[in-house]
């Protein structure tokens, strides 16, 4: 029992070694996912320390349910040959097995949450930054539209049109497209339509 005991520590041991690998490679991929200058593309590598993660926890919890029930066999049974002292030494050894799995169950949950949750962040900032693209275009596009109208009327081929055959026509079309655009334009800016947003 005692021997048992050991292996099963040394293997729990080396899992918190596996999650502190595992840990490091997420902390990398987070600070990747959270740079809104670089394009993540290696969901594939990530997805595999997500699975490897579940591995994990699976393999902690089937350790967890043997050890919890070799405990209460362990508590059940008659002393026979052994002492009572012998069976508070396995019993106590048992329990910090029992603690070792949970603290690494515990950890691998906390790093799958960590993983998700930037990765959702991850996705909200794409969104948001494809929000303020969009509401940028609309903007020019408003700037734009009445310019577009005003060259349009001009442009239909009718001869009593104003301005037509004037020699300052062109200059006064001209100033009130410049001057519609730069009013427009200064309100959606002091709307923070145009505005570069601090990121």
């Amino acid at each position: 029992a005692d021997l048992m005991l050991r292996m099963v520590n040394l293997m729990v041991d080396s899992y918190l070694d596996l999650r502190k690998q595992l840990t490091t490679s997420l902390d990398h991929w987070q600070a990747e996912l959270l740079n809104p200058h670089t394009r993540f593309n290696n969901w594939t590598s990530l997805m595999s320390a997500r699975n490897e993660l579940h591995t994990l926890e699976d393999l902690c919890e089937e350790q967890h349910d043997a050890m919890q029930e070799w405990l209460d066999t362990l508590r059940e049974q008659p002393l026979g040959q052994s002492t009572q002292s012998e069976r508070d030494g396995l019993v106590a050894r048992s329990r910090d097995v029992i603690e070792h799995i949970e603290r690494v169950v515990h950890h691998v949950r906390r790093l799958e949450q960590s993983a998700e949750t930037v990765v959702q962040i991850h996705f909200s900032a794409q969104s948001n930054r494809t929000n303020d693209i969009m509401r940028t275009l609309t903007a020019l596009t408003a700037v734009f539209l009445p310019l577009n109208l005003i060259t349009g009327f001009f442009g239909m081929n009718f001869e009593t049109f104003p301005f037509i055959h004037s020699t300052n026509g062109l200059w006064w079309t001209l100033g009130s497209m410049v001057c519609i655009a730069a009013t427009m334009g200064l309100l959606f800016w002091r709307k923070r339509y145009l505005a570069r947003t601090g990121r």
